[in-house]
């Protein structure tokens, strides 16, 4: 009877030190993921600007909001050069300030294409 009670203590306690560290690797690849869809639906943009064959233009400043963009929960970008992309899906570079509910980052929008890379320092 003691020799299970001792094994319950081991157990509870590897378990202890355990959990914590397995909630951090479950929100971090969750995260992980977010970030993933955030880069791809701006990647979006190109093909949003040739589907509706409109350009468009958000100044600098501005909340990027279009129809068609779906940010995960919690995440905003806010344009920090003005951010245009032609009808034929033609993307000018750009900074994009954007705020995850972990923090925030700077991203920058490629030319031609509208790819995502993490902006200078």
């Amino acid at each position: 009877m003691l020799e299970l009670l001792v094994v319950l203590a081991l157990i509870s306690f590897m378990t202890a030190l355990v959990a914590p560290r397995l909630k951090n690797t479950v929100d971090a690849i969750s995260r992980s993921g977010e970030r993933a869809e955030a880069i791809r639906q701006l990647e979006r943009l190109p093909l949003l600007a040739r589907r509706d064959g409109t350009p468009f233009m958000i100044d600098k400043g501005q909340a990027l909001s279009l129809p068609g963009l779906e940010l995960p929960q919690g995440w905003s970008v806010q344009v920090l050069d003005r951010l245009q992309v032609a009808a034929n899906g033609y993307c000018a570079p750009a900074l994009l300030d954007i705020t995850t509910p972990v923090g925030e980052e700077r991203w920058m929008l490629g030319t031609p294409d509208c790819r995502i890379s993490d902006a200078p320092p």
